[in-house]
């Protein structure tokens, strides 16, 4: 399967590993087995390293004396660019520790280098391994003579060599980072899963950790059989580099042939240099006061006791029909309380005792989010109000606990830059980027360290100047450049008001705005914003009229008088539909594509495999026999499909043609889908690479890191950084200033960033005029 062949269709990862799987040549796969004992274990391990990785036993070398290890780092020195990956006991680069590391050059043998394997039978060092301060020095050669550090998931080798060895590396080219720009809706992003695809083209298997070593951690591998495998991982990273760097080098003609300049420019000046500013990140941290932490535990624990005993109170008021569906269905899956945490038995609540009605276009008996907003009664309320501060609880107030380091007493979170298809950045343990906004009191646990203040930086209406940027619309601009706020000027052409009619807040003689709301101002303005921001997070005008409390006959009347005052929009809209239709990709501004393969699909496909041919013969053996398609079938169920509106006319539809053995495939969800992601993959991704941009611009600044500045989290248009009380008037004036030039080399519309001074997140903001 080629890198660019990207298969449409696919809505979920599993049916993405599903069609890999078929193009893939099944071959043997051997899992260590999990023996009765330790001893048993490694026992298997050592028979499937031999049976799998044998092949490669003299190919590969183990590195255990200074004087060769010298050696090898001379050569790579010389030779300029080596591959490098590490051995770990576990994923927490702080806390667990380095068991080894593997090197490879181009021309030598891969060699792995083991540091702190133990004996599996006594719990002892293993002998002849080099200590940590060796491999410090000649690693530090490394950086020291600029060697072109090859990595895979770089950040945590870097992480992993600067606490556990105390060197600090760069790396020049991180083959995740490469394998995400290149194709960002690849099904297998492991290292392994992406050599044996595109170095192997499928021909071997590839073996990961977990196949060979299964619930072994790496140090008790035996040397002589964990080397093979270790030295074998540097090599494969170096392989994967020299197929994908073809199309990042913006000097190679296949990166010309490919159209990749521009994601090229964007690996090179912006995801490669963000790698050390996260990893910085997360080695920072950021401070958790735990007596605030207690306080919110009891609250919402005591909290979600109140929104379960809402919950039954209901149930008390529905008792006799919750009896009634007991006695008719003896063996039924209710407890004597009905749980509220329970899938199950909730929607034999909804569905079978108060009679609900699936939800068009959502599982047939679900109880998902969606589902419960859509049903909109009082047993769906009480069920996402308790839903809600479960959520709260369990992934950020409770679990907080869990995963502060016991070292520093602070939290540090795993950053992955490219966590979104649109490069956005993801987190987790915890998940910062998804703490509710509504509820400030959550944030407020992470506090600046002692004697320093935190510092919240964002952009004000990023998406929305992205979007004026991409559209080239001078009204729109004009509003920016003029310090107008950009909804009232929507709202003001499209409802033919004059500007100060459509602001939220009434002016003062002066032009200066008062704390006197606008009423009749606010709607028009809030009508705008919602247009707006449903053309750029692709919401159907359904979605629109839900949020305006309106009919979608009205929604699109507004949106309709938007499109006419602002015809750059919708010109907009229907370009970045008409460049994924005719490209299969949209970019942002800065050249990061985002695939949409699924909005290239034929609207039907038809399948004729159990249609009567009236022309085959099956004894003619001699001639090969074209695949029926029966044209005028395809053409009556097209149009059939065409005039039938809704699901359930269109399965009738379907149910006729399956009778004559036409199978009738329809794509239109995938596509209208696709169509409804052209617009804010565009728009979020060009915020994305507008945060990173910043995020360079700002971690790199000299005169902050002077100041002891400090990036902590990235929340999309939003920077939270620390620095010492005393330079706080500096760095916030440093700090806004970068931010708001960050993007100049593609954005013209004026940016603003305000910055807050704080103790806590979203804690009281502190006056720096007495500094």
């Amino acid at each position: 399967m080629d890198l660019f062949t990207i298969p449409g269709i696919p809505a979920t990862r599993q049916d993405d590993k599903n069609i890999l799987n078929k193009t893939v040549k099944k071959t043997k796969k051997v899992v260590a087995k999990v023996g009765k004992s330790l001893s048993e274990r490694i026992a298997n391990i050592k028979r499937s390293v031999e049976e799998n990785l044998g092949e490669y036993k003299d190919k590969y070398d183990c590195i255990r004396e200074e004087n060769d290890l010298v050696k090898y780092i001379d050569l790579c020195v010389e030779k300029g660019i080596c591959a490098i990956d590490t051995e770990t006991t576990g994923l927490n680069p702080m806390l667990d520790d380095i068991v080894g590391f593997s090197l490879y050059t181009l021309g030598l043998k891969a060699v792995y280098i083991p540091i702190n394997h133990i004996d599996y039978i006594t719990n002892a060092k293993v002998n002849n391994q080099l200590s940590k301060e060796i491999c410090k020095k000649q690693l530090q050669r490394l950086a020291n003579n600029n060697v072109k550090l090859i990595m895979f998931n770089a950040k945590f080798d870097i992480r992993v060599l600067r606490h556990q060895i105390g060197v600090y590396l760069t790396a020049y080219w991180d083959g995740y980072i490469a394998q995400k720009l290149l194709n960002e809706n690849e099904p297998e992003n492991g290292l392994k899963a992406l050599h044996k695809k595109y170095v192997l083209k499928n021909e071997k298997d590839a073996f990961a950790f977990s196949d060979l070593f299964e619930k072994i951690t790496f140090n008790l591998v035996p040397i002589n059989s964990g080397y093979i495998y270790a030295a074998r991982d540097a090599e494969v990273t170096y392989e994967l580099y020299t197929y994908q760097k073809q199309f990042l080098d913006p000097s190679n003609s296949k990166c010309i042939e490919k159209d990749l300049l521009e994601v090229s420019n964007v690996f090179w000046n912006i995801e490669m240099p963000l790698i050390n500013i996260v990893a910085d990140m997360e080695d920072s941290g950021i401070k958790v006061d735990l007596d605030y932490l207690n306080i919110l535990s009891e609250k919402y624990n005591k909290l979600l006791l109140e929104k379960e005993a809402e919950f039954y109170k209901l149930c008390d008021k529905y008792s006799n029909k919750i009896e009634d569906y007991r006695r008719k269905n003896p063996n039924n899956k209710l407890g004597s309380m009905i749980n509220i945490a329970s899938s199950t038995q909730i929607a034999i609540l909804l569905y079978d005792i108060l009679g609900e009605k699936p939800v068009p276009r959502q599982p047939s008996r679900g109880t998902g989010e969606e589902v419960l907003k859509a049903m909109n009664n009082e047993f769906c309320q009480a069920i996402l109000d308790y839903r809600e501060v479960a959520k709260l609880i369990t992934t950020y107030i409770d679990k907080m606990r869990n995963i502060i380091n016991p070292e520093d007493g602070k939290v540090h979170c795993v950053f992955n830059q490219y966590g979104a298809a649109t490069g956005r950045f993801s987190s987790q343990d915890p998940n910062m980027q998804n703490i509710p906004s509504h509820n400030k009191e959550i944030r407020k646990m992470f506090v600046a360290d002692d004697g320093y203040v935190l510092m919240s930086s964002d952009y004000s209406q990023q998406e929305p100047k992205v979007m004026t940027q991409m559209c080239g619309d001078e009204k729109m601009l004009n509003a920016y450049r003029n310090g107008r706020d950009l909804y009232s000027e929507i709202a003001s052409l499209a409802f033919n008001r004059t500007y100060e009619d459509c602001l939220e807040f009434y002016l003062d003689e002066n032009g200066n705005k008062t704390d006197k709301t606008n009423k009749e101002g606010k709607e028009y303005r809030t009508q705008a914003k919602s247009i707006l921001l449903g053309i750029l997070y692709g919401r159907g005008i359904a979605s629109v009229a839900e949020q305006l409390h309106t009919t979608k006959e009205k929604a699109q009347q507004i949106q309709d008088k938007i499109f006419k005052g602002f015809p750059a929009i919708q010109k907009f809209e229907e370009d970045s539909k008409n460049m994924a239709k005719e490209k299969g990709f949209v970019t942002t501004l800065w050249g990061r594509k985002r695939r949409l393969p699924n909005i290239q699909l034929p609207l039907y496909e038809f399948d004729f495999s159990n249609a009567k041919n009236n022309n085959f013969n099956p004894l003619d053996f001699e001639n090969e026999q074209e695949e029926f398609i029966d044209y005028e079938a395809m053409d009556k169920y097209t149009r059939m499909m065409n005039r039938s509106y809704g699901r359930v006319a269109k399965e009738q539809v379907k149910a006729k043609a399956r009778a004559e053995g036409i199978e009738i495939k329809d794509n239109g969800g995938y596509i209208a889908d696709a169509e409804r992601q052209c617009v804010n993959a565009r728009i979020q991704g060009s915020a994305a690479d507008m945060t990173k941009k910043a995020m360079i611009l700002v971690g790199n600044d000299k005169e902050l890191k002077e100041l002891g500045f400090k990036l902590l989290i990235p929340v999309h248009d939003e920077l939270i950084a620390q620095c010492p009380l005393e330079n706080a008037k500096r760095c916030k004036e440093r700090f806004a200033n970068l931010m708001s030039i960050a993007a100049k080399d593609r954005l013209q519309v004026p940016i603003s960033c305000d910055v807050e001074v704080t103790r806590a997140w979203y804690g009281d903001e502190i006056e720096l005029e007495e500094i």
